[in-house]
């Protein structure tokens, strides 16, 4: 590009300096001193003002999924005549989705602003590449190196869930604590009954008062207080073409259920890898706080082809610690060593992908991402 503009450059010279020899007046000489004047003018201040230009890259740190992340880059330093122009790249950790916006800032308009639109959630890193000082005529161009990187945040939009905890065998009513503030599933004691919802287990529907009432009576059961809820996220990548759009579907499903367990007083843990560290990562949520810290660490998490699942990471990082769990697994497809997490718990897994697929002891619900609201509004676990 700047080969070409040099060339036209040198070919308008030649032209004025002809038409200089041929009609020597007022007019073309003072195009011919404007035309070598002007350039050189600007390509003085370029190189002067490469050498004195500090660049800052300005960025939210979150913003909503179906929203833009409004970014700035502001060079001071610059000379009139002088102009930076650079890519605003932003990569997602957890889909690796790229996008990329041109910018330009002069004397005259030090503050560029650039709206990056992230398809899929998670954290995006932004950085400044192909930045360079050059002069208005494109003349001259010095390439320039900026270590400036931000975060964004990109949070999902989260839809309501409503769970109910399935009876675990290997809880027994002898050996647990039960809640008398909220329900749950102990088969000795009842919280209390309310109307029937779609997605209630039939089990639990009292005829007797159905009868006298003349609509579905379910009962609600005691919550026992040892018994644990697991959440894992899966993060491992596929290579299939709607990878992205799974890993999303994934990690909008996870925090979902998170909140809802929350707004429902539901106390439990959620982990997944950390890549960085090699290690599982694993927080327990009790209320709002721990559910909006969670939500902040989990966004940071990359996916990777790995040959260790979350399943595996887990395993490894846990023992036993959480036998007897009421386990839910998020993955954007079945994941391996779904037998590892078999100790007494109740499995289920939450597919992105949408396929049908299943697995031995394990329930495995498929769900899509355009319409995950809707498949998940009741969920039994």
């Amino acid at each position: 590009m700047m080969r070409k503009r040099r060339f036209a450059y040198g070919a308008w010279l030649l032209f004025v300096i002809l038409l200089y020899f041929f009609e020597n007046n007022t007019g073309t000489r003072t195009i011919l001193a404007a035309s070598v004047f002007l350039p050189a003018v600007s390509v003085l201040c370029a190189v002067r003002s490469a050498r004195r230009v500090t660049v800052h890259l300005s960025a939210p740190d979150c913003c909503k999924q179906e929203d833009a992340a409004e970014c700035s880059v502001q060079a001071m330093g610059l000379l009139p005549g002088a102009a930076l122009t650079a890519v605003l790249r932003g990569r997602s950790r957890l889909t690796g989705e790229e996008t990329a916006v041109k910018l330009s800032v002069s004397r005259f308009v030090p503050d560029a602003v650039g709206a990056l639109r992230a398809a899929h959630c998670g954290t995006v890193a932004l950085s400044l590449s192909d930045a360079a000082v050059q002069d208005w005529f494109g003349l001259y161009r010095c390439a320039l190196t900026v270590q400036s990187t931000r975060f964004v945040t990109v949070e999902p939009p989260l839809f309501d869930v409503r769970i109910t905890l399935a009876e675990n065998e290997t809880v027994t009513a002898d050996s647990e604590r039960w809640s008398s503030t909220h329900p749950g599933h102990d088969p000795s004691e009842t919280f209390g009954f309310r109307t029937y919802v779609p997605g209630d287990p039939i089990r639990q529907i009292h005829w007797k008062l159905s009868q006298k009432t003349d609509s579905l009576m379910v009962r609600e059961l005691g919550l026992p207080v040892a018994e644990e809820v697991l959440l894992l996220l899966d993060t491992s990548t596929t290579g299939k073409e709607d990878a992205a759009d799974a890993l999303d579907a994934a990690m909008t499903a996870l925090l979902s259920l998170s909140r809802s367990l929350t707004e429902q007083g539901i106390t439990h843990s959620v982990g997944w890898k950390n890549r960085e560290l090699g290690e599982l990562s694993l927080c327990t949520v009790r209320d709002q706080q721990d559910c909006t810290a969670v939500r902040e660490q989990i966004l940071t998490a990359a996916a990777a082809p790995d040959a260790e699942s979350i399943c595996d990471c887990f395993r490894k990082w846990s023992g036993d610690a959480y036998a007897g769990a009421h386990t839910v697994v998020c993955a954007p497809s079945l994941p391996r060593g779904l037998s590892l997490l078999q100790a007494g718990n109740r499995v289920t897994v939450l597919l992105s992908d949408g396929g049908a697929q299943s697995c031995d002891g394990v329930m495995v619900i498929p769900f899509s991402r355009k319409n995950m609201a809707q498949e998940l509004e009741y969920l039994e676990i």
